[in-house]
């Protein structure tokens, strides 16, 4: 999170946001960050020498958890500003936030409305996630989605698991998606390489819209 996309954006969030949300998005950007530093962590331990299945398994799960909590945290920042350009847009009052506001549905909200459907923010939201969805997002929505109600399986125990690792029973319940498994730790690399990256282009796009958003003041 040291890349300077991403400190121009907080330095230019801090001019133009009035002191309380000001404050708000500094705390919101912290949890973003230490839910990344956190993944880290884990990425580390399963990068590390072999342990045995439980463990590991107890890791993935919270490098996923993690990683998705960062994605929740980067829509919140998203909503703060979203909501700061473009009250008008039906997104959550930052002050009176619930768990609801989610990067699903701050994602949903922004697609929704006519004034901000075709922002740039937006359109980066969603071509990336949901429109046409990159290959590390959807594995990382599989995994995570499995992880809330199964302990993720681990082919030969060394395989993130695709769609057809799944045991039957969970296949009613997992959102249907064609992920093939692959390479445990390299599956890992790239997935927490994937969220740095997505949430550095967020960073830089709220940026500019900000900095647009003066220019037209």
């Amino acid at each position: 999170m040291d890349d300077p996309s991403t400190s121009d954006f907080m330095a230019l969030a801090q001019r133009r946001l009035a002191g309380p949300q000001a404050e708000l998005l500094r705390a919101l950007h912290r949890f973003t960050t230490l839910r990344l530093r956190a993944a880290d962590r884990s990425l580390s331990r399963l990068s590390g020498p072999a342990a045995g299945p439980d463990a590991v398994q107890m890791e993935l799960h919270a490098f996923l958890r993690q990683c998705w909590d960062a994605l929740d945290g980067l829509g919140r920042e998203v909503n703060l500003v979203m909501r700061h350009l473009f009250p008008e847009a039906g997104l959550y009052d930052p002050l009176e936030m619930t768990r609801q506001c989610t990067f699903y549905m701050v994602r949903k909200l922004l697609g929704e409305h006519p004034t901000t459907a075709d922002h740039a923010v937006t359109r980066l939201l969603w071509e990336r996630t949901r429109g046409a969805p990159e290959d590390a997002y959807r594995r990382l929505s599989f995994l995570h989605n499995v992880a809330i109600f199964f302990p993720i399986p681990l082919p030969g125990g060394t395989w993130l698991p695709g769609t057809d690792d799944l045991p039957p029973a969970a296949r009613g319940i997992v959102k249907p998606q064609r992920v093939q498994r692959c390479d445990l730790r390299e599956g890992v690399r790239g997935l927490r390489e994937w969220v740095g990256n997505f949430a550095r282009d967020i960073y830089r796009a709220l940026g500019d819209a900000l900095e647009q958003s003066s220019f037209s003041q």
